[in-house]
């Protein structure tokens, strides 16, 4: 302090002779947490059930608690709820995320990493899975139609014409049998080339009777 008066923490010195003449050390205080942020434009709000405090404007105004995930979400956006699914670590670089001065990132499954790590994960295009769950990250309807027209545009050598592929959708969690692409393969649920193929078969229609 600049009277140099030994104090707990509090909003404004305890020294009524101090020179700053009773005025807050910032203009944010969280007795709690003992936080002081004096950014002139951030929001900071102390959330009771997570125990800290947390950016933006506070809870029922932009943010509110899921007591399942056990975690602050944004009020504007639908969320998937999944356990406590910011308690753990971070799946990329397996640092803490609960109390990370980090920015977060949910995925559209619901499982949540760090900013920077999706950043560096999913921004060159290397990857478009989760890497706990394997569903796609985001909507990638964009990409599966660029794929549509992929497959359209390279049909498969005769060779290829009766063959499919058993496959395992990782986005709606359904199995089925379609033709075989190089390209990929396509789920004829939900649309999604997130797949898996689980076995590729060679399928001939019935002969005629007496050849």
């Amino acid at each position: 302090m600049r009277c140099g008066a030994l104090q707990p923490a509090g909003e404004k010195c305890c020294n009524k002779f101090c020179e700053t003449q009773a005025r807050p050390f910032a203009k944010y205080f969280c007795n709690i947490c003992h936080l002081y942020d004096d950014a002139p434009n951030k929001k900071i709000y102390h959330c009771p059930f997570c125990n800290v405090c947390r950016l933006g404007s506070g809870l029922g105004i932009d943010f509110r608690h899921c007591m399942r995930c056990n975690a602050c979400v944004d009020s504007s956006q639908e969320h998937v709820c999944i356990h406590s699914k910011i308690q753990g670590n971070c799946p990329v670089c397996y640092d803490a995320m609960f109390e990370s001065t980090e920015p977060l990132r949910g995925l559209r499954c619901g499982h949540v990493m760090h900013l920077n790590c999706y950043n560096r994960m999913y921004m060159r295009g290397q990857n478009q899975t989760c890497p706990l769950c394997k569903k796609s990250i985001d909507d990638m309807k964009d990409h599966f139609s660029l794929l549509d027209s992929a497959v359209r545009m390279q049909p498969m050598p005769q060779a290829y014409a009766n063959t499919k592929s058993n496959i395992y959708c990782q986005d709606c969690n359904m199995s089925g049998c379609v033709q075989y692409h190089f390209v990929g393969l396509k789920c004829e649920f939900c649309g999604s080339y997130n797949t898996r193929e689980v076995e590729r078969s060679e399928h001939f229609g019935a002969q005629i009777a007496g050849t």
